[in-house]
């Protein structure tokens, strides 16, 4: 009797093993490499040099945006506030969002623009630039759309970009790009949490 007691106990233990390691595999996800992470020199939300160094041993989660968007770009900032919260405070992350509008958007309208959206918070950057610069580093660099459309009157701003998230890791690698939908989202926030807890052996 005492060893049929013993046997259920063992396999029990075994069971709650199986399963704390099928959640840890789940819960991580496995990071392809799409090159580094681009140089460039642009000014932030506080009207200050923001460079790519630094970034430098840091997480960075990347979107582009422009501050008379109507509809997409809001919905961007929301979602990375979203994981913002969902991140540990502790872990080193910077959320990055680049204007694809640099010539109507100067620091004090994406100050505004991250006040009115809630997207004020340590390691929070807006980032603007001369059109060249920005469009090389969004398009060359990141790999992402940017086109700006013909102004009509009476039609307001358009610029035609991506809308994909873009995860760096610490040593400055691409990680992935990541849809905006729901599911896109969930994993950014798997990849964000995998970078975290490897620390800097990515």
């Amino acid at each position: 009797m005492m060893v049929q007691k013993t046997s259920v106990a063992l396999l029990s233990w075994a069971l709650v093993l199986v399963l704390v390691a099928c959640r840890d595999q789940a819960s991580s996800v496995s990071l392809d490499r799409y090159g580094q992470l681009p140089s460039f020199t642009l000014t932030n939300q506080f009207g200050r040099e923001f460079t790519a160094t630094d970034l430098h041993g840091r997480i960075a989660v990347v979107d582009f945006i422009f501050t008379s968007c109507p509809d997409v770009c809001p919905l961007l900032t929301e979602q990375l506030n979203g994981l913002r919260r969902e991140v540990p405070r502790t872990a080193p992350v910077s959320y990055v969002s680049i204007s694809v509008d640099p010539e109507h958007d100067t620091p004090e309208r994406l100050r505004a623009f991250a006040t009115q959206h809630g997207a004020v918070a340590d390691q929070v950057w807006f980032l603007t630039g001369p059109i060249d610069q920005v469009k090389d580093v969004v398009t060359r660099g990141f790999k992402q759309a940017m086109e700006h459309q013909p102004v009509r009157a009476g039609q307001p701003r358009n610029v035609l970009h991506g809308s994909h998230f873009v995860l760096v890791d610490s040593t400055g690698t691409i990680r992935g790009y990541f849809a905006s939908d729901s599911q896109g989202t969930a994993e950014l926030k798997r990849a964000v949490l995998t970078l975290a807890a490897q620390g800097t052996r990515t």
